[in-house]
């Protein structure tokens, strides 16, 4: 059977200014690459409940976190505290949600794969830190972080670090990539390295020389994967952990 995948979602409470129901959402950019290289998506709706997280992780071989959505900016009803300055305040339960869904993971020793906000998580999760201030209120020594243009167009440059596994699975030591973030991670967290930088130090991935694999990447490669095959190798090695987590469970 082929691994199942769990992919992180959240909550939208609808449009303001709208009686319009919640829903939960997640956009077809992160089913499509799971699919292509030969996973089972599931999507995991937003709850509040580590023992039904823990039973979910019991059925899936990777998990996926996802990014994106993460204020109101869009004119979603979310729960958002001010201009947040920590992802807890972007939206408290999706925080706890995905809190639970990563730790589980990291106790089975599960695949895991973090993206944007995804990866930002990972890295408070693990005991890590961003930084306090937005990227707007830094010098970015010209990089753009919020980029105008879509999510298949790379707009700036990260170096790899020589060796690490995000560096050995593209085969590349620089790549583009699309950027769309406000925060960033200053302290990887336990277990955890940085592995790539722009070219203003701000950190683009983090990976785990413990675990069986964990990464998390500040940008979308599955926004990319269409128009840059290289991003695909990405899913590649994720699903290929994944069917191995899966066949692990069987010994």
């Amino acid at each position: 059977m082929d691994p199942i995948i769990g992919i992180s979602c959240f909550c939208n409470l609808g449009k303001r200014n709208t009686d319009e129901n919640p829903y939960y959402r997640i956009e077809r950019h992160y089913i499509e690459p799971i699919i292509k290289c030969g996973g089972i998506p599931f999507i995991i709706p937003e709850f509040i409940n580590e023992s039904l997280s823990e039973k979910i992780l019991n059925n899936i071989d990777g998990l996926a976190m996802s990014g994106g959505s993460g204020n109101s900016d869009k004119g979603d009803r979310i729960e958002v505290e001010g201009r947040p300055r920590t992802l807890r305040g972007q939206n408290k339960n999706r925080y706890i949600a995905d809190s639970f869904l990563i730790k589980a993971a990291l106790k089975r020793n599960m695949p895991l794969l973090g993206m944007c906000r995804g990866m930002q998580m990972i890295c408070e999760t693990a005991g890590g830190k961003l930084n306090y201030k937005f990227l707007d209120e830094i010098d970015t020594g010209g990089v753009l972080h919020q980029q105008k243009s879509k999510g298949n167009i790379p707009t700036h440059t990260i170096s790899l670090k020589e060796g690490s596994q995000l560096q050995k699975i593209l085969g590349v030591s620089e790549v583009k990539v699309n950027s769309f973030h406000s925060q960033f991670c200053i302290e990887p967290g336990e277990n955890l390295e940085i592995s790539a930088w722009a070219k203003n130090k701000i950190a683009e991935a983090i990976e785990s020389p413990v675990y069986r694999f964990v990464l998390g990447l500040q940008f979308h490669p599955e926004e990319m994967f269409n128009d840059y095959p290289v991003f695909i190798k990405i899913f590649e090695a994720f699903i290929e952990k994944s069917r191995e987590y899966q066949n692990s469970k069987k010994s």
